[in-house]
């Protein structure tokens, strides 16, 4: 009896691992205690009530925020508000670093395709197929990583279901995180009354405009929307 159990539990690992994943977001979401920000004030107050011990637990929040269900936006403004650029910047890039990396792997072990069977579509397929072009997959990430039309979360989860190796992933998205996260630290700042409110603008506009406007005028989105439409099969 046990040994069929586990066979079967092997057959099916990634659909029980996806139902897994699923519990822990629901306890996550109805157990008391569990933060879950509302505002960037919020984030704020929450993070600066742990002192010295602020940066860490901030980056610990930004981690596990994919299974927390909020926005990384919040975050995004808070750590220009609540750290200086030095080590804001720092911060925010190894929590942005860390819930991709959590996402990848949670793809890598069940979530991803049964993510996309339900809720991926033909853009979803798209992108995947998209990525999964070995010998292009590292521009190909940076792009996704850098124009800011593509969910974050969902690019994370959509790599993680290729074979695109972690080295490749890592690296793109690091790289693709830091323009966004000096713009985002200054933004900060400035909300925060420490800075120019123009001057971040104008850095908003830099860090994703430029992207965006060499996304469309070189010709890469052509790239991506001719990508043929396959089944989608779950690279493992």
């Amino acid at each position: 009896m046990n040994g069929s159990l586990l066979s079967c539990m092997r057959e099916h690992r990634h659909a029980v691992l996806f139902l897994l994943y699923i519990c822990v977001i629901a306890a996550l979401w109805y157990l008391p205690g569990v933060f879950h920000p509302a505002s960037v004030e919020e984030v704020r107050q929450w993070v600066a009530g742990f002192g010295v011990w602020g940066p860490a637990v901030y980056v610990l929040l930004y981690m596990a925020r994919p299974l927390l269900l909020f926005p990384s936006l919040l975050l995004n403004v808070a750590a220009g508000i609540l750290f200086p650029p030095q080590i804001g910047i720092p911060c925010l890039a190894a929590g942005g670093l860390g819930s991709a990396v959590l996402l990848f792997y949670m793809a890598r072990t069940g979530i991803g395709t049964e993510f996309l069977y339900l809720h991926g579509g033909r853009w979803g397929n798209r992108i995947h197929q998209y990525l999964s072009d070995g010998a292009l997959n590292f521009q190909r990430m940076l792009w996704l990583r850098t124009v800011p039309l593509f969910p974050y979360d969902v690019i994370s989860l959509v790599a993680g279901c290729t074979r695109m190796r972690f080295v490749t992933f890592a690296m793109t998205t690091l790289l693709g995180i830091l323009p966004g996260a000096i713009a985002y630290n200054v933004l900060g700042e400035a909300l925060g009354g420490n800075s120019g409110f123009m001057f971040s603008a104008v850095l908003l506009v830099i860090a994703f405009g430029i992207p965006l406007a060499f996304w469309y005028v070189g010709g890469e989105r052509r790239h991506l929307a001719g990508v043929a439409v396959k089944a989608f099969k779950l690279d493992k």
